[in-house]
């Protein structure tokens, strides 16, 4: 008996080493769901007046998407910007994903940017005032860096749960196929290990 939870611990540890670094992908940056209360690890430009990090109900949104505070973006006349650099691994897949909240006011705008690159461009944005998720795939260059531009002269965009994360390389996903075939090693491998404990 006791044997055969040995060999239940290790498949089990086995597998569960294969298939965390997808689980628990590590997010690059620092503060993207604003916990500190305020935008300590951001770099912020343009018009950042009217922008502050919020907890609870604020204008039309109920509080954050996870966690307890949030950004709101509201910048009247011009674009305010925030955005962070970071480093990462030459020619690995990144994922880039944030949460949004917009109720459409006018005029109002929104953008995202992978090393400058525009991802995303909204124009009174709406959501609904729902949280809603963004996400798209970059390719790392050893040092990279995400931004958003916003404006809201009504009222605030909100922003929460930023992330850079692995998407490829130690952080994929292994196919079913391929753990069949781990759990069948590991299996062969405790026959044997059992076999020569009963001699």
């Amino acid at each position: 008996m006791r044997t055969k939870t040995l060999l239940i611990g290790v498949a089990l540890a086995v597998v569960f080493s294969v298939s965390a670094p997808k689980i628990f992908a590590q997010n690059l940056l620092t503060n993207g769901s604003f916990e500190t209360g305020d935008f300590t690890g951001w770099t912020t430009g343009g018009n950042f007046e009217d922008t502050e990090v919020v907890s609870g109900a604020f204008y039309e949104y109920t509080g954050a998407q996870s966690g307890t505070f949030y950004a709101a973006l509201g910048p009247v006349g011009s674009d305010g910007t925030l955005g962070q650099s970071f480093a990462d691994h030459a020619g690995s897949q990144y994922t880039f994903s944030f949460w949004l909240a917009a109720v459409g006011d006018n005029p109002s705008d929104f953008s995202a940017y992978w090393d400058g690159t525009q991802l995303l461009a909204l124009t009174n944005p709406t959501t609904g005032g729902a949280w809603t998720q963004y996400s798209f795939t970059g390719t790392g260059t050893g040092s990279d860096s995400i931004s958003f531009a916003f404006r809201d002269d009504p009222g605030y965009i909100a922003l929460d749960n930023v992330s850079v994360s692995s998407s490829s390389g130690t952080g994929t996903t292994p196919e079913p196929s391929s753990l069949i075939l781990l759990g069948t090693g590991v299996v062969g491998l405790g026959a044997l290990v059992r076999r020569k404990l009963k001699k």
